[in-house]
């Protein structure tokens, strides 16, 4: 997981996070600033991995104010850093190691070993501090070596500043004495050290060698014990019994490792394994429910997630609940994201209670009739359940009356009840109704291509199935108590609707609380919107259809033997520049395209002069590269009808010249694939459909080949019927207006027919194919026998 946060150090003293926050903030989008005063440092947290990589760039040994900041990837909470700060030593000793050292002007010697020195300092002490009846002369030091035997004796622990004490009171004495006031052994060798001196006393040397240090701390018992030890030679100090060392058996040993307690297990993985859901807290308060799904998928699949957000400002608060299918995706999203960074921010993951369940009581429903107990289940079951969806269905009812309202005739004279083909009409009047209702909707910036798809959004509902008449403003009232709506579709068929919310949870709300309710004289459809619903096209008002001149279904036949391929993307990054000025020179074509981004080079195409030798003359067209394609359609859709130069600019995709042969056969593999597609296979088609309503309903979109509608052996159809189109641009167009038609009360399913084998190999391959299988079905059967044979028990027993 790439970071999203940055070290900056350096800061000014007086710099707070607010103001961190807007310097950065300048140049680049931030979800979280803050500030340590004392240490002059800072993390900077933002959207995306890419901004933060852009921000060290950009803002590395910048100022901000007069302080130079030092700007890099912050590292992760659990990094291991022993190995820089490991490099960081070395580099410190070899930086000494290399800096020379300020050489004295002359060697000197320790003071405390310069005799001459020492002489001086004791010539000129005060009176007050110099001896009276010894010899004033300096006493050379006596460096004296302790026996080992007693140095083994004594503890390791002293009190340093006592012997700092002793030595400078017994510098006479010319031996370095340590002596503890708490310990008794050391108190008896320091007696015993200076009565045994031979050397000449002071005054002061004298008395305090008859004097007790220990007087008044010591009981008798402690005095008679500290003299009979005083009185002991010293060997029997020296002489201690060693206390043998601990030694274990190999099974004492294994069942002491047996014995160690391990550690207890997380309270909070425990608590996470029961419920499998998680409370993520210290969120960047724009992250999306999307953001969350995308960076907790990956260890399972997600059941809901769930961003709290404010309900009178309409933002988010900062944390979130997730819950998982399977709780060991939640253990493990646990411990892989938990002090994590997302979005510039740390993340803190706690284990979250089970969300409250309000389960029906199968008890008092069963009292209820049975139509009632139905309604509600469906209710219930309306937020998890997608297995009825259909995202343009319409009320069939609602379709007949919205046409013949605008045809100004009644639904019996749409319908004529006489007619063999009532069927075939009513699927044709919800054809144009919907086309209606796709051509409103795209005009008004919603994405047609993503009703093919799986995924669902959060914030847009699709209401259907109410009857015809329902106005917008009542589609608002019913839906403004649930929270704030920030669009509002209805075609003019009325037939259907798109609300989008504001907020996640407020779609929620309103998909619960309007699923399967009762509006006018039909029960309301509610449909969570596919995801990317909305491209943020302009907003128009879409004129009825019927109201406008009526055009044929047909097709001419220039339509028809038109190119059926759609027009090929660009397939390199370099664009063709036409009607360029003769004066256009290479720098003015590059000053033109180079703002733009990804651009690498322009050159206009000259040749040379023959009436001026040495000079050349242009050609009038030019070449511009750019990085990738994309940046080259940006480029192309930007500049194309540009005036440079008083002319204006004609630009087209660049493409490598194929010669003939190539062209040739580019052409014959499109008319083949052209070919291939004109057949259309209808499954889930009604067992009462005839050959005839096939034809019928097909034939309004294109010229038929032919149809075809397999039966059984009874001559009842088997669910499913061919269409075969004369060319592949009908065959599109037949299945763009009936992909969502009903025939019967039942939705057709069209696909194309699976291309059939034309070279021979692939034909032998294919028969080969059939032939195993076949064979391998014989074998089967041998295997399970010709069936039940009759057998005798008692001629069995005999033989």
């Amino acid at each position: 997981m790439e970071g999203t946060r940055v070290f900056v150090s350096g800061l000014p003293p007086s710099l707070t996070s607010d103001k961190l926050r807007n310097h950065f903030a300048q140049r680049f989008e931030v979800t979280d600033a803050h500030v340590i005063p004392n240490r002059r440092i800072g993390f900077v947290g933002f959207k995306g991995p890419d901004l933060a990589e852009n921000a060290v760039k950009y803002f590395n040994k910048s100022f901000i104010n007069m302080s130079k900041i030092s700007v890099e990837m912050a590292r992760a909470v659990d990094a291991d850093n022993s190995e820089d700060l490991r490099a960081r030593y070395r580099k410190h000793l070899n930086a000494k190691k290399e800096t020379p050292s300020l050489k004295r002007k002359r060697d000197t010697q320790d003071p405390e070993e310069d005799e001459k020195l020492q002489e001086y300092l004791t010539a000129m002490q005060p009176p007050t501090k110099s001896r009276t009846w010894a010899d004033s002369g300096a006493i050379p030091t006596v460096h004296q070596e302790q026996d080992p035997a007693i140095d083994a004796t004594k503890e390791p622990t002293e009190d340093k500043d006592d012997v700092e004490m002793y030595n400078a009171e017994n510098t006479v004495t010319g031996i370095s004495v340590t002596q503890s006031e708490t310990e008794l052994n050391e108190a008896g060798d320091a007696v015993n050290t200076s009565e045994d001196n031979p050397e000449p006393q002071n005054d002061d040397d004298w008395l305090r060698s008859k004097t007790s240090r220990l007087l008044g701390l010591l009981d008798d018992e402690d005095e008679m014990s500290a003299e009979t030890w005083k009185g002991k030679p010293s060997e029997d100090k020296t002489a201690q019994t060693p206390v043998p060392a601990k030694t274990y058996s190999t099974k004492a040993a294994i069942e002491e490792e047996e014995a160690v307690p391990e550690p207890p297990p997380d309270a909070n993985i425990e608590s996470i394994r029961l419920t499998g859901r998680l409370f993520i807290r210290n969120l960047p308060y724009n992250a999306s429910e999307d953001d969350l799904s995308a960076t907790f998928s990956r260890f399972g699949k997600i059941e809901e997630t769930h961003v709290a957000t404010d309900t009178r400002h309409s933002t988010s608060k900062g944390f979130a609940y997730i819950q998982y299918v399977e709780s060991d995706a939640a253990i493990e999203a646990y411990k892989q994201l938990d002090g994590k960074d997302f979005q510039g921010r740390l993340m803190h993951i706690l284990p979250a209670s089970s969300k409250k369940t309000y389960k029906l009581d199968e008890f008092e429903i069963s009292k209820l009739p049975l139509k009632k107990q139905q309604q509600i289940k469906r209710k219930a079951e309306a937020a998890s359940s997608t297995f009825s969806w259909n995202s343009l269905y319409m009320n069939t009812d609602a379709v007949m009356a919205s046409v013949a309202d605008r045809l100004g005739v009644s639904k019996s004279q749409l319908l004529d009840p006489t007619s063999s083909d009532a069927a075939v009409k009513q699927a044709h009047a919800e054809t144009h109704v919907i086309q209606e209702t796709k051509a409103y909707f795209s005009a008004n910036g919603v994405n047609i291509e993503s009703f093919k798809q799986r995924e669902r959004g959060n914030t847009a509902l699709l209401l259907k199935n109410f009857t015809y008449g329902v106005s917008s403003e009542d589609i608002r009232k019913l839906c403004e108590p649930f929270g704030q709506l920030t669009q509002l579709l209805m075609p003019p068929s009325g037939t259907i609707a798109i609300v989008e919310f504001a907020m996640p949870d407020e779609a929620l709300r309103a998909f619960k609380g309007l699923a399967y309710k009762r509006l006018g004289d039909s029960i309301l459809y509610v449909e969570k919107a596919p995801k990317n619903l909305f491209e943020g096209g302009p907003t128009v008002t879409m004129p009825s259809l019927l109201t406008q001149k009526v055009v044929s279904q047909g097709f001419s036949t220039s339509d028809t033997f038109k190119a059926d391929e759609p027009e090929a993307p660009m397939e390199s990054a370099t664009l063709f520049v036409r009607n360029l000025n003769f004066i256009t020179t290479d720098a003015g074509l590059s000053d033109l395209f180079r703002p733009l981004d990804g651009f690498i080079s322009a050159q206009v195409k000259t040749r040379p002069d023959p009436k001026k030798p040495g000079e050349r003359l242009s050609m009038g067209f030019g070449f511009v590269e750019f990085k990738s394609r994309a940046q080259a359609e940006a480029a192309l859709k930007a500049l194309n009808g540009y005036k440079l130069d008083q002319h204006e600019l004609v630009i087209k995709p660049s493409h490598k010249g194929m010669d003939a042969a190539e062209q040739r056969r580019k052409e014959d593999n499109a008319k083949k694939a052209s070919a291939k597609r004109t057949k259309i296979i209808i499954k889930n088609l009604p067992f009462q459909a005839t050959k005839k309503d096939i034809w019928s309903l097909f034939a309004a979109y294109g010229q038929l080949r032919s149809v075809r509608v397999p039966k059984k052996f009874d001559h009842t159809a088997r669910g499913f019927a061919f269409a075969d189109f004369v060319s592949s641009r009908e065959a599109e167009n037949a299945m763009d207006a009936l992909r969502n038609t009903h025939l019967l009360g039942r939705r057709l399913v069209l696909e194309f027919v699976s291309e059939e084998a034309t070279d021979p190999e692939d034909q032998i391959k294919e028969i080969e194919k059939k032939v195993d299988a076949q064979v391998n079905k014989v074998k089967i059967q041998k295997l399970m026998g010709p069936g039940r044979k009759k057998f005798h028990v008692d001629a069995d027993i005999e033989d």
